[in-house]
């Protein structure tokens, strides 16, 4: 059976479609040329993500939410919640956007002039 999920691997991470697939058959023709030409279009137009400035953002947006979290357990002492609530409080960052989208052009927005 073919995977229909339209999942795709972008550095470490697994992008999958918001909402279920409308048409899982086999693209037709028509399809296959048309995606041709966007993808030469694409290769010929739009910058690439180089390797290097995936892995950035990666240990930006992962450096950014152990401070996020380190702050939110700041919070909680800091207003005298009980250890087992300071030591199980959290929290996630979640991306938006161009990035989000895996739209963004290399450099933009997250990890632009930044090393960690």
């Amino acid at each position: 059976m073919a995977d229909n999920t339209l999942s795709v691997k972008i550095g470490s991470r697994v992008v999958s479609p918001a909402l279920p697939v409308v048409n899982g058959s086999p693209p037709s023709a028509v399809e296959k040329s048309f995606d041709k030409s966007l993808q030469g279009f694409v290769k010929e137009n739009i910058p690439l993500e180089s390797t290097d400035g995936i892995q950035t953002r990666e240990r930006v947006l992962s450096r950014m939410g152990v401070l996020c979290r380190a702050w939110i357990k700041s919070v909680c002492e800091k207003r005298g919640l009980p250890r087992e609530v300071v030591n199980s409080a959290g929290g996630q960052l979640f991306t938006a956007g161009s990035y989000r989208l895996g739209i963004h052009e290399p450099g933009a927005d997250i990890g632009k002039n930044m090393t960690i």
